[in-house]
């Protein structure tokens, strides 16, 4: 484990033991499978946003797909009475497509990543709520709730698949040639092409990657919810970046891990649960989300700083 991760595991503990000391129900069992069930949803787009940033893009639009996912599903299965199997294929398709879209005009075109997600993320929520007409599309068959509130080990399905995707996910970032040029696409791009490294398509890759957990991260949460809604996700790219942000994820690209990404969503659920456990506004949570993001983004600038020195 590196410094920065063991770092978030003590930034953990001591946040776990403030939040138990002013209220025990914090630390009970049912409580902390709640903190972990709560992980899935952003943690499963956190690791494709991790991704993506590592080869030094970014990706707004990840919350829209999230939603567009979901109601393009449940219209799929609910108003044209096709399979289940099909509208979660379809919704999954449609975020790789959205991630390849997003790649395309910003490596084509020359655009700027941040720039391109935020249109691509007015376009795609629009695109849900044209489909759902403004609506939330219900009830979803037995399958999918069955799925959706099953507690294996009185956690969640949600939580095994985030857990799956994050150790299958460090797995390719440290133990194979496709990670390794991930981290040098992000490094350095004109250094990554010189050594025959083809930049672009590492790039649309990690676009497509990032589509496609997002559009994930939003199915899971249907399934829960037991219902498609277009404001699934509204908000979760922010969550998504500053959870791989704390873990290490430098936002110029390169540096991570997906572990870390991991421990970063853990430790925005455990301080967002903690702040409702001792009765704090539930209007704060946002607002630790951002100073979160903001104190990291200024720590990342001033180490890139000095590694350019």
């Amino acid at each position: 484990m590196k410094v920065r991760e063991l770092g978030i595991v003590i930034a953990i503990a001591i946040a776990c033991v403030i939040f138990g000391i002013i209220n025990p129900i914090f630390l009970t069992p049912g409580n902390m499978a709640v903190i972990l069930r709560a992980c899935a949803f952003t943690g499963v787009m956190a690791v494709g946003v991790g991704f993506l940033l590592m080869s030094g893009m970014i990706d707004i639009s990840v919350g829209a797909i999230a939603g567009l996912a979901a109601i393009l599903t449940s219209f799929l299965i609910v108003k044209l009475d096709y399979p289940i199997w099909f509208g979660f294929a379809a919704g999954l398709l449609a975020g790789g497509l959205a991630g390849w879209i997003n790649s395309q005009i910003t490596l084509r075109l020359n655009v700027p990543a941040f720039l391109v997600t935020i249109g691509t993320m007015y376009i795609y929520r629009g695109i849900a709520l044209f489909i759902s007409n403004g609506f939330t599309i219900y009830p979803l068959p037995v399958g999918v709730e069955s799925f959706g509130i099953g507690t294996p080990l009185g956690l969640s399905w949600h939580f095994f698949i985030f857990l799956a995707l994050v150790l299958l996910g460090q797995f390719l970032l440290s133990e194979t040639v496709w990670g390794l040029t991930v981290k040098a696409t992000g490094s350095d791009r004109e250094t990554a092409h010189n050594t025959e490294v083809n930049v672009d398509r590492v790039n649309t890759q990690t676009f497509i990657l990032c589509g496609v957990l997002a559009a994930l991260s939003g199915l899971l949460l249907m399934s829960r919810i037991i219902t498609g809604q277009a404001n699934i996700g509204l908000g979760w790219e922010l969550n998504a970046i500053t959870a791989a942000a704390i873990g290490g994820v430098s936002l110029f690209g390169y540096e991570g891990s997906i572990i870390g990404v991991f421990l970063g969503v853990l430790l925005i659920q455990v301080i967002q649960n903690g702040l409702v456990v001792i009765g704090g506004s539930p209007y704060l949570q946002s607002v630790e989300v951002g100073i979160v993001l903001v104190v990291t983004a200024v720590f990342d600038v001033q180490r890139r700083r000095q590694l350019d020195r």
